[in-house]
């Protein structure tokens, strides 16, 4: 299967806008669930709509997020990679064999086991309403989508399933035409 994948560059629209805290007035609700950036939303629906009649229906499992929500999805996600000592709560094990590294506040921090990656706080491309998650564990809703996609404007960030930052799920608006 091939991965769309084009770079993100931020719209103007929102280039003095801060990550993480968009007006609300330029948020519009997506047809399964949360809100994008207006032009995103756009797009984002009439995908919907298209897939809907190929009949795939999209499951949103993240959209915009705000500088808190950013923070917090960070901090149960990662740990300080000093802290030797921390545990899982839920499994009760050190954790010393994290895959991806962030840096934030000067200091590094280490992806938990079992966790997803997400960008450090305010550096989303979710905090400015352009990426969602959809739910791809159907093969055919990611097939859809690597197929069609890009014709409303959304792309992967990467298009290697080999690289550790790799999220089929992650769509990101990149522009129609891009």
């Amino acid at each position: 299967m091939k991965y769309p994948y084009k770079k993100l560059v931020l719209p103007k629209a929102l280039a003095k806008v801060e990550n993480g805290k968009l007006d609300v007035k330029t948020l519009v609700k997506v047809k399964c669930g949360g809100v994008m950036y207006v032009d995103a939303a756009n797009k984002f629906n009439e995908m919907y709509d298209a897939a809907e009649k190929d009949g795939v229906k999209f499951k949103n499992v993240g959209d915009y997020r705000s500088a808190d929500a950013q923070l917090k999805l960070f901090k149960e996600r990662y740990r300080l990679a000093e802290d030797r000592d921390w545990k899982d709560k839920k499994k009760g094990i050190l954790l010393d064999t994290d895959r991806v590294k962030r840096v934030y506040n000067g200091e590094t921090w280490l992806l938990r086991n079992g966790f997803a990656p997400c960008s450090t706080p305010q550096k989303s491309n979710h905090g400015y309403g352009l990426a969602i998650d959809l739910d791809v564990t159907n093969r055919k809703t990611l097939e859809w989508l690597c197929a069609n996609a890009p014709t409303y404007g959304f792309y992967l960030q990467s298009d290697d399933p080999k690289s550790r930052e790799f999220e089929a799920w992650h769509w990101q608006y990149c522009g129609v035409g891009a």
